[in-house]
């Protein structure tokens, strides 16, 4: 079963929703419009990253591609607590693998993000943690409700993040606020998320989120959509033009097995499912 929905729409149309398996386009047209919206649809589960949530966004970024959309809008449904939990915690190893690969089900989403040829605009409300988080900060731009958070919480879990993520959130935050998020793994609100630049426009309570997202989406639809995708493939290859060197990635790597291969990491995953704080030694 999925666990994204998919509908298109023009710019002042009426969207329709179905599954990523069903066909569907604006109301009373059988031409895909050029707004497309990913629903996050698992709300049992808080809208957990897992392979299959994770794999279905990829997916549905395809289809959107295939479709011809000149923007994405990516939200969860209306009226949630939870816009994302995050990693799927059930899936992450317990056997001493590294649990961010490069080719692990999130970072594959992530670069389909950044690699579209359109513009992903990331809709949320209520609390965004862990690595949806990362998704949030690499979509291009971000329309939230008063009430949402975005929480950085792999130290919370004993997860040794990777530098490719880090790097994701030094592009959008300053490197003090990074830092804070980082160690603390405390939420921080869509207030301070807009002044730090996270967040591109806050819905008022005038103006609901849907609304607010939609006029966003809107006017990217209507500009020149070459020039869309050249600016964001420009501006990806220079916000990622950060090489280091090989010492430097080793050394780096070793930092991340020590913590993957931690008595700490099991005590982090073992405290989640237990539901009880973590105590950890850095051991």
């Amino acid at each position: 079963m999925t666990t994204v929905l998919y509908s298109t729409q023009a710019p002042t149309g009426a969207a329709r929703l179905s599954s990523l398996g069903a066909s569907t386009g604006t109301a009373g047209s059988d031409t895909p419009g050029p707004i497309a919206t990913l629903q996050l649809d698992n709300p049992r589960h808080l809208n957990a990253l897992s392979r299959q949530l994770t794999g279905d966004l990829v997916e549905a970024l395809h289809r959107a591609k295939r479709d011809r959309c000149r923007v994405v809008v990516l939200r969860a449904a209306p009226g949630v607590t939870t816009w994302s939990a995050g990693h799927d915690v059930n899936e992450l190893p317990g056997d001493g693998q590294d649990p961010l690969l490069w080719n692990s089900p999130l970072e594959k989403l992530l670069r389909a993000v950044r690699s579209a040829p359109f513009p992903v605009i990331a809709a949320v409300e209520g609390g965004v943690w862990g690595g949806a988080c990362d998704l949030v900060s690499a979509c291009d731009m971000v329309v939230a409700t008063p009430g949402a958070t975005f929480a950085i919480t792999p130290a919370k879990l004993g997860v040794p993040y990777n530098a490719a993520g880090v790097s994701h959130f030094l592009g959008v935050l300053p490197l003090h606020v990074v830092k804070e998020m980082f160690f603390t793994a405390q939420p921080i609100s869509a207030q301070r998320a807009e002044q730090y630049g996270l967040v591109n426009r806050i819905a008022d309570p005038a103006h609901t989120l849907a609304e607010v997202t939609t006029d966003l989406a809107a006017q990217v639809a209507r500009t020149a959509p070459l020039v869309v995708q050249a600016i964001k493939a420009e501006i990806a290859a220079l916000t990622d033009a950060s090489p280091i060197t090989p010492e430097v990635f080793e050394r780096l790597t070793a930092l991340r097995r020590a913590a993957w291969s931690s008595a700490d990491y099991a005590e982090g995953l073992a405290s989640f499912h237990e539901r009880r704080p973590a105590h950890f030694t850095g051991k």
